[in-house]
């Protein structure tokens, strides 16, 4: 049982993002399977490593995407994304050091994060970039 699944509510309207975000999403549920699965040790840590460069490189494209719209929260979301990492890294390490044992604390805050930084923070910039395309179409 997936710890979250794909909905219409996380379309922003952006296919190349929405593809991350189902890539993202799809990382989460695989780490959460394996959790209910039983599994811990190399392969959870294995699965939480993987989340996290799928993660840093969304996070790169994205920014790439929102320079490129001429988004102007552009700064702000970087800082969002940079805090982000912060948090997923430390929930990364604890997992870790507890011998790659993930636990509800981690799950609460991936599924937190993926749908409020998707419907709270993502929508912003899709927003602008629809706006900006429907106006150079005019």
């Amino acid at each position: 049982m997936p710890i979250m699944n794909w909905d219409q509510t996380l379309d922003i309207g952006v296919p190349a993002m929405n593809a991350d975000h189902r890539c993202i999403l799809d990382a989460m549920n695989e780490i959460f399977d394996a959790h209910a699965a039983g599994q811990e040790g190399d392969s959870i840590n294995r699965l939480v490593t993987r989340l996290g460069a799928i993660c840093m490189r969304h996070f790169a494209d994205e920014e790439v995407f929102m320079e490129s719209v001429g988004y102007p929260g552009l700064n702000s979301h970087k800082l969002i994304h940079k805090k982000l990492l912060e948090d997923f890294s430390g929930h990364a390490a604890a997992i870790k050091s507890a011998g790659g044992k993930a636990n509800e604390d981690f799950f609460g805050f991936l599924k937190r994060w993926l749908v409020a930084h998707i419907k709270g923070i993502d929508i912003k910039y899709a927003e602008h970039a629809n706006d900006s395309l429907s106006a150079a179409n005019g």
